[in-house]
């Protein structure tokens, strides 16, 4: 499941998926029954340090640092920022950086290898996924 901008979802949204990442499944309990789902996934999520992006930024500055990220970072809550394992800061890249950029590997060599990958894994594991 990935989550691009992960402050800007709602807080219940969130913390409604605190559960199944402790747990690796979903209770749902109504009046007559109480049924479990399994619910296993891998949570990936994107977010700016800030609302405007510019936190941190050598090239733009924020003009309302500190706090903006303050803020903007304290919309996620302890206990969900406890079962995220790991966050990784990525530096911004200047667009003549990325310009300069040859061409990557063609999707169809990238495909064959995908297949390449999924092959050693039925292998290895039979025909299980990783949600199972």
């Amino acid at each position: 499941l990935f989550l691009d901008e992960l402050p800007e979802f709602s807080r219940s949204a969130l913390e409604i998926l605190r559960q199944p990442m402790e747990t690796g499944s979903i209770s749902i309990a109504r009046a007559a029954a109480h049924v479990t789902y399994p619910a296993r996934f891998q949570l990936i999520a994107a977010m700016n340090p800030c609302k405007c992006g510019y936190l941190g930024d050598a090239a733009q500055e924020c003009r309302k640092a500190p706090r903006c990220g303050e803020d903007y970072q304290g919309r996620l809550s302890g206990p969900l920022l406890d079962r995220l394992d790991m966050a990784v800061h990525v530096e911004p890249v200047p667009l003549t950086r990325i310009a300069e950029i040859s061409g990557g590997e063609p999707s169809a060599i990238v495909a064959e290898r995908v297949m390449e990958a999924v092959y050693r894994q039925r292998e290895r594991q039979g025909e299980l996924r990783n949600a199972e």
